[in-house]
């Protein structure tokens, strides 16, 4: 359980480099880095308090909070782009 803390600081600092991407609209490395992401929130255990302390605690809510932050500040600008491709799928159909 020595590894959660370094592991949710590593899963904040893939949130923010996933916002910075999404801000400068490269969705490739967002791509990318939701991938990486997602293989270390696979690797967290189901009870994330278990044997923590109250002060290790308190910073795990922090880090997951300032994750979820980041999450809500991605979702419009995927969401914008995922209309910007509708847009563009439907002029690129044929007899459209």
């Amino acid at each position: 359980m020595s590894s959660l803390l370094p592991d949710l600081e590593k899963l904040l600092a893939i949130s923010e480099a996933m916002l910075s991407a999404a801000g400068v609209a490269d969705w490739e490395a967002l791509a990318s880095h939701e991938a990486e992401r997602r293989a270390v929130a696979d690797q967290l255990p189901g009870l994330l308090n278990s044997g923590l302390s109250a002060t290790a605690q308190e910073r795990a809510r922090i880090l997951i909070e300032a994750c979820l932050r980041c999450d809500a500040r991605i979702h419009p600008l995927v969401l914008a782009r995922q209309n910007e491709l509708r847009v563009v799928l439907r002029e690129a159909r044929p007899g459209a």
